[in-house]
């Protein structure tokens, strides 16, 4: 079984030493270790697919990469750019400074407050790609920019797109996902407290400042407790599907208030300030310059599950089929309108022409937008193909499965382990929830623990793990524009993220056999 755990690992390993050690392009990594777990997949006899099945469950993968997750990355990329190009990102940049001229709090708004709403209604990476994308805008470090706003998304992703994350994690095993919505987000109080610290702090560092919080704790201390009180009340009093919807909502307003009301920084380190130059030809209001945006918060919010009619509705234009050609294959239902990536690319079309660009300037810079993102739309494509690979030949199971031998009955404070390693290899929480809620419900039985807290501690690993997963590091590359960046992202993360693994791991052995 050890051997068989450490030859499951080896793709793993792989995407660890070709980031952080060789500083490899994403896609490039991504593409030798999906190549790796074929080979694994088809010579070593405790994984033995067939060469059919090995080929069909990375089609399987690519084709639920390329719809809708490819398709969000390059309708976001696509909208934003067409604000650049018309002029209303620097009207949008002078609204935002309106809210303040300090670049810290900006960030915050940005990252913690609007990424987090993004997280909440729509998910799969628009909480990294379009606030980094709107942060490189603004004149922030590319790299910077990626890094904070993934730091900012590793609380949220357990409730993301209407608590999807849970629910299904929850069906997995038969459980109401409102049990498992009062543990998960207990379980990431402290990280949820933490992480606003860490994007000032970040932020300090980035404008080269050695005062990070002066005059800034209060902000930071208000921007923690106005996601988490609610989000925690409503996780265990309510149910899953408002844990972020809510929580996000009043955060959002709360630092938006707070940030009008707290003076201007005086700090030259800090100032931002809007170029009235560039934005001066422009020939239309703010209402269109933001109107892609609003557009975006609309279409999803309306079309999602807290609007049933409209809904189930646009749920009936998709195709459902079979691709894997094993056991146990995975149905996969393509939303044609109903998805997050129709709805952006609509919103971004919409928003084009009321900015004054022509039918055909919005054909070119769609052809730009994908021209300048393939290289990180095919490291999401390898990664998710390599994560049904690993899924399907059984070598994910095999690494959670030697973790809960060698633990024991202290496994789970090991629990959330899976989690995160479900989250790096599959780049989704949701997706990480349903590979390893069975195993975590299974175990749980066999030690005597509570199984409604590991399945929980799962989804809270899964959501710390976007931290270092490289689908959603791509996205980041994706919307900085900075290809090969991978590894440099995934350096400033990987720290970050071990720290708040342990805290959520202490948490898990705490809830669950502890208290």
């Amino acid at each position: 079984m050890f051997v068989e755990f450490i030859l499951a690992l080896l793709p793993i390993i792989w995407l660890f030493i070709a980031f952080l050690v060789l500083k490899m392009p994403g896609y490039i990594g991504c593409l030798i270790a999906l190549a790796i777990s074929i080979v694994e997949s088809l010579v070593i006899p405790a994984f033995s697919l067939t060469v059919p099945e090995a080929l069909t469950a990375a089609i399987e993968g690519g084709i639920g990469a390329i719809w809708p997750i490819c398709l969000i990355i390059l309708a976001a990329m696509f909208t934003y750019n067409i604000c650049v190009k018309t002029g209303a990102m620097e009207m949008i940049k002078r609204l935002l400074t309106s809210v303040t001229n300090d670049k810290r709090v900006l960030v915050m708004l940005l990252t913690w407050g609007f990424g987090g709403f993004m997280e909440a209604i729509a998910g799969f990476g628009t909480p990294v790609a379009i606030p980094a994308a709107m942060m490189v805008g603004l004149g922030f470090d590319p790299i910077f920019s990626a890094v904070v706003c993934l730091v900012a998304n590793s609380i949220a992703p357990p409730f993301g797109s209407v608590a999807i994350p849970t629910t299904s994690a929850a069906g997995a095993v038969g459980l109401d996902a409102a049990l498992l919505s009062g543990p998960a987000i207990n379980m990431l109080v402290i990280p949820a407290i933490i992480v606003p610290f860490i994007i000032v702090w970040m932020t300090g560092k980035a404008c080269g400042s050695k005062k990070p919080f002066e005059g800034m704790i209060p902000f930071t201390i208000v921007a923690a407790l106005s996601y988490i009180i609610p989000a925690a009340i409503v996780g265990n009093f309510v149910g899953a599907e408002f844990v972020d919807l809510i929580g996000c909502v009043i955060c959002l307003i709360v630092l938006v208030v707070f940030a009008k009301k707290m003076p201007p920084t005086t700090d030259p380190a800090y100032m931002i300030e809007a170029s009235e130059e560039e934005a001066s030809d422009v020939k239309f209001g703010m209402g269109a310059a933001v109107l892609p945006y609003i557009l975006m918060l609309v279409f999803l919010l309306g079309t999602s599950k807290l609007v049933p009619p409209i809904n189930a509705f646009l749920g009936k234009f998709s195709t459902a089929f079979s691709v894997y050609a094993g056991e146990g294959a995975a149905t996969i239902k393509l939303a044609w309108i109903g998805n997050a990536g129709t709805l952006i690319l609509l919103a971004g079309i919409i928003g084009g022409f009321a900015q004054h660009m022509s039918i055909g300037e919005m054909i070119s810079t769609l052809g730009q937008t994908l021209k300048n993102m393939w290289k990180a739309m095919v490291t999401v494509i390898a990664i998710i193909a390599l994560a049904k690979v690993m899924g399907y030949s059984g070598m994910t199971t095999a690494i959670a499965t030697l973790l809960a031998d060698l633990t024991g009955s202290i496994f789970p404070l090991f629990a959330p382990i899976c989690g995160i390693l479900g989250t790096f290899v599959t780049g989704s929480t949701t997706s990480s929830g349903v590979l390893f809620a069975k195993m975590q419900y299974e175990v749980a039985e066999l030690i005597g623990a509570n199984p409604v807290m590991l399945v929980a501690a799962n989804l809270a690993g899964g959501g710390i793990g976007k931290l270092i997963s490289p689908q959603s590091i791509a996205i980041g590359v994706a919307a900085i524009g900075l290809e090969g960046s991978d590894g440099k992202i995934m350096t400033k993360t990987v720290g970050i993220c071990i720290v708040l693994g342990i805290i959520v791991c202490i948490m898990s052995y705490l809830l669950a056999v502890v208290l």
